[in-house]
Formats: structure tokens, sequence, C-alpha cells
């Protein structure tokens, strides 16, 4: 029986596979004019992993009584996988509102905008924290300037304020934060842009220090296709739902752990090739992460999976949440639905 082992270093991507002539060494493979080389070979290489400090290995070996996949149905399950990372994506994917910022002397008090003065009609409340202090404009979008996406309103103007007079950190007092009280979501559907009826003193508010930005941006705004990020909360289970693979019925507990690690292998190369396309300012689509999901704590009959609004740091606008940070804006689908912006999930977070 030819030789047939994987000595598992972190994951089966970067684990060293004998097959008969056959070594494939992190995903590169060795030719062999007999097992007896290719064995050692295999060998060798496993020596030198181990002088440089692996530890974190494992030696698979064909077993009659081993219950678990053999090496080349792992293997063959991994390449599979592999193969099919863009396909995979290509599923996945969401159209988004792209925003794009641009430096401006002046806008109107109804125009899209990051930071500035808000639109508020005068016997409108100006939001405040319980305690009675104003909270200031983070985001302002007209979708009137706007591209149509579904489920986003055609009209309107939606208004998203935190507190920045340094008491939070950007408005952020309690994680998950679902209460509107150091942040608010505002929307209007139909806009009075009759200017003598719009507020325009604005004298009361203190300065913004608090703000992740410190001028008023204008925004573009364009439809683009974006990615969902492996840390969001719903990407472990769409893979294992989109592949047959992972649908396999009558598994050993040793099998079960194989796919969870196949799982891994695939979000790691999945990683590699579309982590770094994520992030932006926009409306919908998919958000992108720093750190982890914070939607996976929440205890909800539906999760709050539209992403309202993303604004990430950005160094060419002085856009800058911490270190290198990100602020999201979520609501439940069915709240969008009714245009109910009464319950958002706010979330901020940096490196």
């Amino acid at each position: 029986m030819k030789s047939n082992k994987i000595f598992r270093l972190s994951s089966l991507r970067t684990s060293i596979h004998l097959d008969g002539c056959n070594v494939t060494h992190y995903q590169e493979l060795h030719k062999f004019s007999s097992e007896a080389e290719a064995e050692d070979f295999f060998n060798e290489s496993i020596q030198e992993l181990l002088t440089h400090g692996w530890y974190d290995i494992e030696s698979v070996t064909v077993d009659e009584n081993n219950k678990d996949f053999t090496p080349d149905e792992l293997y063959g399950m991994f390449l599979e996988l592999k193969n099919q990372v863009d396909e995979f994506a290509n599923a996945i994917i969401k159209p988004s509102i792209e925003i794009t910022p641009y430096s401006t002397t002046e806008t109107t008090l109804w125009q899209s905008k990051f930071g500035g003065l808000p639109y508020l009609p005068k016997n409108t409340t100006y939001p405040e924290t319980p305690d009675g202090n104003p909270l200031h404009l983070l985001a302002q979008i007209n979708f009137s300037e706007t591209p149509t996406l579904e489920d986003l309103p055609e009209k309107g103007i939606l208004q998203f304020y935190i507190e920045a007079g340094g008491q939070t950190a950007f408005g952020i007092e309690e994680y998950p934060q679902l209460k509107q009280t150091t942040f608010r979501v505002i929307y209007f559907p139909e806009p009075d842009l009759n200017i003598d009826n719009l507020l325009d003193n604005f004298e009361f508010l203190p300065p913004g220090i608090g703000l992740p930005l410190s001028d008023c941006l204008g925004l573009n705004f364009a439809i683009k296709s974006t990615s969902m990020s492996a840390s969001d909360y719903r990407f472990r289970n769409l893979v294992k739902s989109h592949f047959p693979i992972f649908q396999q019925s009558n598994l050993t507990k040793a099998m079960e752990k194989s796919l969870e690690e196949l799982v891994d292998d695939f979000i790691n190369e999945y990683e590699e090739k579309y982590e770094e396309l994520l992030g932006g300012h926009c409306l919908g689509g998919y958000p992108a992460f720093v750190q982890n999901d914070d939607r996976a704590d929440l205890e909800e009959e539906e999760g709050y999976d539209f992403l309202l609004l993303q604004m990430n740091s950005d160094d060419e606008h002085s856009i800058m949440w911490g270190d290198e940070g990100v602020g999201n804006f979520f609501i439940q689908p069915s709240a969008l639905k009714q245009l109910d912006f009464s319950k958002i999930l706010y979330t901020y977070a940096c490196c």
C-alpha cells in the first residue's frame, strides 16, 4: 500500500501531504521517482519545521480503525474548497452605495454631509442626551442625492447624531449600544426646503471635540458591489450551507472536527483574497470590522442585518475613529421596511 500521510500544522492549507511519490508542501507539489525519496523529503521537511519551533502540529496517517477522513479525502476536500473561493464570494456579493467625501467651504442645511450643521425644522426639538447636552451631527443623507438601493428610502433625509462633548467614546456608553441616549438616528420623510422654516442658529452647540472628524465634508455617491467580511457573524454558517461537503450526515465526532477545521481553512483562503477589499464609507452592503462583530452577542429574534451607515477612518479627509477604527449603524430589515429608525444598533471599534 502506498504511503499516505498528512503532517498538519495550524491547518490543512499549511500542511505537508505525502501521497505515494508526491509531497505537497505549503501547497507546492514536489514529485519524486520513488516513494522512498518522497517519504525522505516528507520526514526531512517535518524535522526542519520542528527545528524552527513549530509546535501546533499533528500527524495524521491512514488506519483502518481511524474514524476520521483519510488524508487523501481531507486534502481533496480542501483543494475543492480552495478552488471555489471566487465562486462563493460572487454568490454572496451585495450592492451598496459607496460614499466619497470631498472638502467644501459651504453646504446647504439639507445637503448630504459628514459633520456640519443639520437640517432641522424650527418646530423640531434638537436631539440631546438624557442630561440635556446637545448631540452633534455625524452624518446626514439626503436620499434625493443618492442612487436607488433596495430597502433604503427613495426620498427624505436620514441623520446620525452622536454625543461629542468628550463624555463618551464617539457616543458609545455601553456595548452593544441600542439605547438612543448618546446617539440618535432621525428620519424626515418629507423635508421642508423653505429656509425660513428651518433652524439656522446653532450657537447653543458646544465644540464637537469628540467627533471623529473636524471639518464638514460634502458627499458623492455611487453603486458598488461589496464582499462579506469573514468576521461577519453570519459568514461561517453561510460557508457551511453553501458547500455540500459540510452537509454530510452520519459523521463521527472526528469527522465533524475535521470539517470544522476545513471551514477554518476556507475562511483563511477567503480572507487572504478579499479582506483587503473591504471597508470604506457606505450605505447598505456588508460591514467591515477591525475587531469582532458585536451582533453575534445579541439575543434577538431578528438580527440587525442591514448596514444603515458605515464611516471608516480616512486619512485623506481627516476622519479618525480612534486608532484606524470604524463606526457602524445597523437596523433590523423589518424595521427598515417600515421606516422605523427607533431601534438601531450602533457600534464603534478601533485597532
